[in-house]
């Protein structure tokens, strides 16, 4: 007995730590509010389920569909490709291929990747397993030059404080696929580097090589520093890793010419690098600085990297061991910066921090690690412990940010939808909102951007005559006749563009949830419409709303902070909406002006810690008529007082919070 656990004590101290880390992540992604399911990844696993049941990427079978909720329509669809009448996913086919063993196993478990539920359910789970696969990895890496309590350190550090778990850990992005591939790449690198093995295993890199290839394109950059680094130690090794992806790189180009009549899918073509975009410099730094892009604002304990290897340089105390491996990361860094400041939509889109830039994170691990492994050497103990604990508190910072703001807050998700990416003056900074200090999207609540959306309405409204004068008695819904996104207001401005009439303008309505009610939601503590009034056309008015509650729900009612009254509405069976009329007194309305209707809703909360909807109410219409009566002919003083309460003007809440 006393061998076994002498053998297994090794063994259980050195991986145990790590499955309690594996552990952790993979609960904490998947059952995070945050997901990118529905956006660029939307059709990977759809894609892989059509390679099982119909034998090809292409997406035709399925046409006539419900797909994500809704009737297919690929013609309209933009991550659909039209060539030549054949419809594929806009990205690459390498995650749909890679994913075909997961949906073999869901499909036998009665799953369909067309359903929303089952696609989400079954990316939360792979994006959680690929999270659990980089600890594995960064580890094994961080072992090949420093011990075990280091190692465990950069691992948790580099894992919970960085993209690696924000980005993987929300959808399966074609970046989790090329981050492991890329990870085990480095791998094999770093024991031959290190000395831990006499060879770098050419053919197994070569066609991993070629897989990060074939899961994202821009694993290029990565791709040809790993060639020079060869060449540098052991040019036979080059040429056999060559040799592998070059043959498997010819039959992908081949398949690619005969399924899509061009050498290259257009993901991988140059010319996505060559439409409009903003000048090169201006990238690199949101990239690198930005406050809600920026990779060292999101990873901040990397700067400790940048110092020291700028002290070193500056000073020539470059060690010349490794000088290979590190050279070939910092080649990497650069050609991934250069590709990544190119693009179109530099910022990565709809994501949180530096998406684009989540394979540098490995990159930066392993320079980590380098010098870690010679500050063991060179530098004493007290200055070792003085440098582990700003790391340390630089690492805990980036944590916060990561592992609960940019998984566990909602906010952090909404802040792309609320923002303007593109500069809008005067409601953005010169440089747009991504370069904007004031609303950083780490730091992003929701009474944040309650309050910016209500600024900029305001101020659109004032700008410009954007409202035509609304007809009494007309429903207002949420819809693009009669609505519009401030950031689209915005826009309109900005651009000099012919600028529509709308009815209204909705302020504090959040997106539809079909697994709730078919109609928008209200999100902020105060839920505004504007509209234009025309000529008075009666002595009295009458606010009717026909909405559905969630649970029971207070709102508070007011024109132009003249108090209307107060309303309880309750959950019907089904969500079936309800309806309220108020009395509005003629000398609310203002003629020719616009006009504000305000409804405070004081019992929105959240119903379970993990979900991000705010349960309260959710119009389907609501009209303002001039009558004086009620919509069932009964006078106004006929209400049940319990449901309908007159309120003092004084006695509004200044502010009602919502928690986050």
């Amino acid at each position: 007995m006393s061998n076994i656990r002498d053998h297994l004590s090794p063994f259980v101290r050195e991986y145990s730590p790590l499955l309690f880390l594996s552990i952790a992540a993979f609960l904490l992604t998947r059952y995070s509010i945050t997901y990118g399911a529905g956006s660029d990844p939307r059709y990977t696993l759809i894609v892989s389920q059509s390679l099982i049941e119909n034998g090809a990427i292409q997406l035709n079978a399925y046409q006539n569909d419900e797909i994500w909720g809704a009737p297919a329509d690929f013609d309209n669809e933009p991550n659909i490709l039209n060539v030549d009448g054949r419809y594929y996913s806009y990205f690459p086919a390498g995650p749909s291929l890679l994913s075909l063993p997961a949906v073999l196993v869901t499909k036998a478990a009665g799953w369909d990747m067309r359903r929303p539920q089952d696609n989400v359910n079954a990316q939360r789970l792979l994006s959680s397993l690929s999270v659990v696969v980089m600890i594995w990895l960064v580890y094994g890496i961080a072992r090949a030059y420093l011990p075990r309590r280091d190692s465990l350190v950069i691992t948790a550090v580099s894992i919970f404080g960085s993209t690696l778990i924000s980005t993987l850990g929300v959808a399966l992005w074609s970046i989790n696929y090329s981050v492991i591939f890329i990870g085990l790449s480095l791998l094999l690198i770093v024991r031959y580097d290190s000395g831990h093995s006499k060879t770098v295993h050419p053919w197994p890199l070569g066609s991993l090589l070629f897989l990060a290839y074939f899961s994202r394109a821009a694993s290029a950059a990565f791709i040809l520093p790993v060639f020079l680094y060869l060449l540098l130690t052991d040019w036979r090794q080059m040429v056999k890793t060559a040799v592998t992806a070059a043959a498997l790189l010819l039959l992908f180009l081949l398949w690619s010419k005969q399924e899509f009549g061009s050498w290259l899918p257009i993901y991988y073509s140059a010319a996505r690098l060559q439409a409009a975009r903003d000048p090169f410099w201006l990238a690199l730094y949101g990239h690198l600085f930005s406050p809600s892009r920026g990779f060292f604002v999101f990873m901040p304990f990397f700067l400790l990297v940048v110092l020291r290897i700028a002290y070193c340089v500056w000073n020539a105390h470059l060690r010349n061991t490794q000088y290979a491996i590190r050279n070939t990361l910092l080649l990497w860094i650069g050609l991934h910066l250069l590709i990544a400041s190119r693009a179109a939509t530099w910022w990565g889109g709809d994501s949180f921090g530096p998406r684009i830039l989540t394979e540098l994170v490995l990159a930066f691990t392993l320079l980590t690690i380098l010098l870690w492994a010679e500050a063991r050497e060179r530098l004493s103990r007290r200055q070792r412990q003085r440098i582990t604990a700003v790391y340390l508190l630089l690492g805990l910072t980036a944590v916060f940010i990561h592992s609960y703001q940019g998984l566990y807050n909602n906010s952090t998700a909404v802040w792309n939808a609320a923002i303007q990416t593109r500069p809008a003056p005067p409601f953005t900074p010169p440089r747009g909102d991504l370069f904007n200090w004031r609303i950083p999207q780490f730091a992003a609540t929701n009474d944040m951007l309650c309050r910016l959306e209500e600024a900029r309405a305001r101020a659109a409204l004032a700008q410009s005559p954007l409202l035509q004068p609304y007809a009494w008695g007309r429903p207002l819904t949420y819809g693009p006749d009669v609505v519009v996104d401030v950031v689209a207001v915005s826009n309109w401005l900005y651009e000099d563009e012919e600028l529509p009439q709308l009815t209204a303008v909705f302020l504090g309505w959040g997106p539809i949830d079909n697994d709730r009610a078919p109609h928008r939601a209200l999100v902020c503590p105060v839920a505004r419409i504007f509209f234009l009034a025309d000529e008075a056309g009666g002595e009295n008015y009458q606010l009717v709303i026909n909405t559905a509650a969630f649970g029971a729900q207070r709102a508070i009612f007011s024109l132009n902070d003249y108090p209307l009254g107060e309303w309880t509405f309750t959950q019907q069976p089904g969500l079936a909406p309800e309806t309220a009329v108020l009395p509005i007194p003629a000398a609310a309305i203002r003629p020719h002006a616009v006009n504000q209707l305000a409804i405070t809703l004081p019992d929105a909360r959240r119903a379970r810690a993990n979900d991000p909807a705010r349960l309260s109410l959710a119009p389907v219409e609501i009209t303002i008529d001039f009558t004086e009566k009620s919509a069932d002919g009964a006078d106004y003083t006929d209400f049940h007082p319990a449901k309908f309460a007159p309120i003092r003007e004084n006695s509004l809440p200044l502010q009602v919070a919502i928690d986050d």
